[in-house]
């Protein structure tokens, strides 16, 4: 009898392969496909090295150019999120330093052993992934709640900073906070991707 997981895992793996080759012959589908994979997850890693949105969106954008023109480098999406991964934080760095060096990541095979070497990078990197997991859910959210909830995981401020922000009283804003994710721990695919954020946010 087949095994069922490795009947479901075809398809994707499928997409996949169909992904790559796109990128790599070219196809701006191609492209098009993998930005709607990582760039927001990787908007949210920007922005916990810098703190403008605009500019961590800049960044994520220059990324993508990076990836279309070593498009034909890649033989794995594993590979692509590291890359990804990396020439991010690099530009990331580079922008606070206030310089335009760009660091040379020639060996396609060392990728993913560069991203984990860096044990913050890597604390970043999971909390942007679920960050991304929740995204959708956090939409769903009253204004309100979802405002304190983006300037608390996103932007790493204080209740006090949002207190002063949104003109209101502390409490309010940890109540806020507390339904929004009360809220989003009512679906239970949910509740243990908050409870690990709830733990990297508070390292």
């Amino acid at each position: 009898m087949k095994n069922p997981d490795i009947v479901r895992s075809i398809p994707n793996k499928i997409d996949d392969a169909l992904l790559i080759n796109s990128l790599q012959n070219g196809e701006e589908g191609g492209l098009e496909g993998i930005y709607r994979l990582y760039s927001k997850q990787l908007l949210f890693f920007a922005q916990k090295y810098i703190k403008n949105y605009q500019i961590a969106e800049e960044i994520v954008a220059d990324v993508f150019v990076k990836l279309w023109e070593r498009r034909v480098s890649f033989s794995s999406l594993d590979r692509i999120r590291a890359f990804l991964y990396i020439v991010t934080k690099n530009k990331c760095l580079n922008q606070l330093r206030g310089t335009n060096r760009c660091e040379s990541i020639d060996d396609v095979d060392n990728y993913e052993e560069l991203l984990y070497e860096d044990l913050d990078a890597f604390a970043k990197i999971v909390r942007a992934e679920l960050l991304k997991m929740i995204y959708n859910e956090v939409q769903k959210l009253p204004e309100k709640q979802r405002e304190v909830f983006n300037k608390t995981f996103l932007e790493d401020k204080t209740i006090e900073e949002i207190s002063k922000e949104m003109n209101m009283a502390p409490q309010a804003v940890y109540t806020n906070k507390s339904r929004a994710l009360t809220a989003l721990r009512q679906s239970p695919r949910l509740k243990d991707a908050l409870l690990l954020l709830a733990l990297i946010s508070a390292v």
